[in-house]
């Protein structure tokens, strides 16, 4: 165990632990001060000052070589000097070792002490130089002998045990882990073996070992774990995640329920890697079975928001934890200051590359440049239907080690520019071949930069600005997202109008280009199937409707252009939900629209209210049907011709009795802004559905608003509002004429 901080005093080591005297039994006050004389060792690295020491040591022992403790002091002092260089010592270190497992053989510090020993004895043998994938019991049998030894002599050195592994596999050590791990394994197969012993053997089976046999010796601690249980049960979940087994689930939240701060630690740690400083906060104030419930709510919100069934969110972040602990590892043990402590990411065992996908999984392109002069880098790219993220990573200051950078000119920041005048914004050579090698990963890259000071300075800040937002935005989020090989190129409107048991109908247009599926024109009109998916779930993830069948839109033929367009509807229930919709094609090509959040109002015709707006050119392919024999165009591309016959349709209802108005407004949103349309209706009172025309004709091309304000003549105000985009000609997809 190796420990950073201020030179020890020496003389006081010394002085400190001549006056401890023997006894029978090693007490825990022995064992403090044995483990602060170990730390201040390891502090030391003044060869000469460590051999005065061990000459005063010597001499105080003089006449008492029954003491264990000495003997225990002058073998940890001997490790020392070895680790220092001074190989030879080891031997020595191994013979004090040894005086202390005849004298109190029930020390497991003689023992462990002893492994060390024997492991810095057959490291430096000849024959040890060659590295096999698994260590010779012949060359390195003492030192796993005395390990095992050490952790059947006291449990609690198993879990020591284990803690060296990883230590020792965090600073690249390719030897120590596995005479570790094959000694747990002798100490496992003894007789009287304990669940704390099996409990360190699942552990470091799990990460170095064999994962099938650390799921074993987790199983087998269940019966005698006794107050671990709580901790022994979440790991047989985790490595049953780990296996791709499912019936992981019924240990995770049986262990959830038990209070020891052990358990309820580890539980925490695993969430907190994508829980929000909320999600963490109500986890803390829930208990027992409370706990449980907890935790079942977090991952069915997790599962609902990406269409996943149930338990698949949770499988999927104890892989993802498994998988960057393994790729992603972090060698050093301090984090350097930089903007990853500002905004406060914390990740104990793998950099910053390993706390984005335990995040968001695999990224769906990822790029590398490796240059004289620019630091190791790479850039990630995920997918988005509202929008990519694109993160870059580089490695700095330590090797292998990752950060997080907010810009991919921070990559290079530190290549000297070239050319330009001071004051000028030049790209660096490293810089732009930097630029060009992400080209391939966004659109963005592959944009014209011209080389006047201005737009340099433009782009400079619009990249910033992107990777800023996607920076912060992959922080702040988790996601599970079903991947398809092909994108659809859906695009979708979600309208909620018209009443139905309990709640409200939501009617969802939708169109997607004919190429997109790969089959074979047969003309306008043809039936095409694909299958729907739609999940409305409620805040705490509770599913209240859910929809997977096949439908059949129609082709349709725009000039050149040809479509597909369908509408489905499904009734919702009341209360503020959250939608995430899907159309496939078979299992490898769809589009996964982003979630929306809608509120679902109760009917109540005594309470003035507007409907969702349906937009859309009366001639059009997209019709939903209301009750009683209406229909509604929709318009999911959100584009309408000047030449189109535009209808606008909504549902209001009224007190009875009320005067009942709407304004219907056109509002341009683009650099030349303003009210184009205004028109006033007087209305029936009660729930109706309403239709009304749109002249667009004499509007010019471009993006628009239409907001409809409901008044009631008594001082009440409902208001609604859509975009759209006003286009010459064609729209793609708008008709079938």
């Amino acid at each position: 165990m190796m420990h950073r901080f201020r030179t020890p005093s020496l003389a006081w080591l010394a002085l400190g632990l001549l006056a401890v005297a023997p006894v029978a039994a090693q007490t825990p006050s022995q064992r403090t001060l044995i483990e602060a004389f170990r730390d201040s060792l390891d502090r030391a690295a003044d060869s000469v000052a460590l051999a005065r020491l061990e000459a005063r040591l010597v001499a105080g022992t003089r006449g008492s070589r029954t003491n264990a403790l000495d003997h225990l002091r002058l073998g940890f002092l001997s490790l020392r000097q070895g680790d220092l260089g001074a190989t030879g010592d080891y031997e020595d270190a191994a013979s004090e070792f040894q005086w202390v497992s005849r004298l109190a053989p029930s020390w497991p510090y003689g023992w462990y002490g002893l492994g060390l020993a024997e492991f810095g004895v057959a490291v430096n043998q000849p024959q040890a130089a060659s590295r096999s994938a698994t260590p010779s019991r012949t060359v390195f049998g003492r030192a796993m002998g005395a390990f095992s030894r050490a952790a059947t002599t006291d449990p609690r050195f198993a879990d020591v045990l284990v803690e060296d592994a990883l230590a020792a596999r965090r600073q690249r050590q390719a030897t120590r882990p596995l005479v570790l791990l094959e000694a747990l394994r002798l100490a496992g197969q003894t007789r009287s073996v304990t669940a704390p012993v099996l409990a360190a053997l699942g552990r470091i089976e799990r990460e170095l070992g064999d994962p099938k046999a650390a799921l074993k010796a987790f199983e087998s601690s269940l019966p005698n774990a006794g107050r671990g249980r709580g901790l022994a049960l979440l790991e047989v979940a985790r490595t049953r995640f780990l296996l791709g087994r499912n019936d992981g689930r019924q240990p995770y939240y049986d262990g959830a329920v038990f209070d020891d701060s052990a358990t309820v630690g580890h539980y925490r740690a695993d969430l907190s890697y994508i829980a929000t400083e909320t999600e963490l906060r109500a986890f803390d104030q829930a208990s027992g079975p409370a706990r449980a419930m907890y935790l079942h709510r977090f991952w069915a919100i997790r599962d609902a928001a990406d269409m996943r069934n149930d338990g698949e969110r949770l499988l999927e972040h104890y892989r993802r934890i498994y998988f960057a602990r393994r790729s992603y590892p972090l060698f050093a043990p301090v984090r350097s200051r930089d903007l990853i402590d500002r905004i406060a990411l914390a990740a104990p065992d793998w950099d910053d590359r390993g706390v984005i996908y335990i995040r968001h999984g695999e990224p769906d392109d990822r790029v590398q440049m490796s240059r004289l002069g620019v630091e190791p880098n790479e850039s990630w790219r995920y997918s988005r239907g509202e929008g990519d993220l694109v993160l870059h990573f580089v490695a700095r200051h330590e090797l292998d080690v990752y950060r997080l950078v907010e810009s991919l000119f921070d990559v290079a920041d530190a290549v000297p520019q070239t050319g330009g005048t001071q004051g000028t914004i030049v790209t660096s050579q490293g810089q732009e071949m930097l630029l060009r090698s992400r080209e391939t990963l966004s659109p963005f890259y592959r944009r014209g930069r011209p080389p006047s000071e201005t737009p340099e300075r433009d782009f400079r800040l619009a990249e910033r600005a992107m990777s800023r937002a996607s920076l912060v935005s992959a922080l702040a989020s988790d996601t599970y997202r079903r991947g398809y090989a092909h994108g659809l190129g859906l695009l979708a409107d979600l309208v909620v109008i018209g009443s139905a048991p309990g709640g409200s109908r939501l009617h969802v247009a939708f169109t997607l280009p004919f190429g997109a599926v790969g089959a074979a024109w047969l003309g306008v009109g043809q039936e095409y199937p694909l299958r729907f998916k739609l999940i409305a779930f409620d805040l705490e993830g509770r599913t209240l409707a859910r929809v997977d069948s096949l439908v059949r839109p129609r082709t349709l033929a725009d000039g050149t252009e040809r479509w597909l367009a369908g509408v489905v509807s499904v009734s919702l229930p009341e209360g503020r939900l959250r939608l995430r919709v899907a159309v496939e094609d078979g299992d490898t090509a769809g589009t996964l629209l982003p979630v929306r959040s809608i509120e679902v109002a109760p009917r109540d015709d005594g309470v003035l209210a507007v409907s969702d707006l349906a937009l859309g050119p009366v001639d059009g392919p997209w019709r939903a049907a209301m009750a009683g024999g209406e229909d509604l165009v929709l318009d999911p591309a959100g584009l309408l011709r000047r030449e189109d016959q535009v209808e606008l349709a909504y549902e209001v209802t009224a007190p009875a009795g009320a005067t009942l108005t709407s304004q219907v407004t056109v509002i341009r949103t683009d650099a030349q802004a303003g009210v184009v349309l205004n028109q006033r209706f007087t209305e029936a009172t009660g729930s109706r559905l309403v239709r009304h025309p749109l002249a667009l004709g004499k509007l010019k091309p471009g993006t628009y608003r239409v907001e409809v304000t409901l008044a009631d003549g008594r001082g009440g105000l409902a208001r609604r509002w859509r975009e759209f985009r006003l286009v010459e000609g064609r729209t793609g997809g708008k008709s079938s004429r």
